[in-house]
């Protein structure tokens, strides 16, 4: 039983961390001796959850950042930011793939709120690429352990 409840805690510790920041929770996972493949799980399952939550009231988030800074809100941004030429250059396909990595599920979810991108591909394309970041990234932290461990 307290192995159970030590993996438990183990995972639920992933999954909060994850859910604030993607980065730490892979090689944290690793490092508490978790398999890569629950690492992986858990990782994307967590950053899927954020962007749920965001996603699912997308309509009344997106009336509420109305209200709050207007209807042009989005006609303001900076078109010239590495964000916005993405969006520009590869739309919904090259947004969902580089925001886990850049500014975070929930953050990212509401970016694509405010740019009016439909929920359901948000949803797709946001799970894609956080998937493939997740597989990437441990695959890429289990090569550097044993790389590290052969030397």
């Amino acid at each position: 039983m307290d192995v159970v409840l030590a993996e438990l805690a183990k995972c639920l510790s992933i999954f909060g961390l994850a859910w604030f920041s993607f980065w730490p929770a892979i090689p944290t996972g690793l490092a508490l001796g978790l398999h890569p493949i629950v690492v992986i799980l858990i990782t994307s399952g967590s950053y899927i959850s954020g962007i749920l939550l965001i996603l699912l009231p997308a309509h009344s988030i997106r009336a509420w950042i109305i209200k709050c800074f207007g209807k042009n809100f989005d006609k303001s941004s900076d078109k010239d930011s590495v964000f916005m030429q993405i969006w520009q250059r590869y739309g919904v396909i090259g947004f969902g793939l580089v925001a886990p990595m850049t500014v975070g599920a929930q953050l990212g979810a509401m970016l694509g709120v405010t740019l009016n991108i439909s929920r359901n591909q948000l949803i797709l394309w946001m799970t894609l690429g956080v998937i493939a970041w997740s597989i990437g990234l441990t695959l890429l932290a289990v090569a550097g352990v044993s790389f590290i461990s052969t030397i």
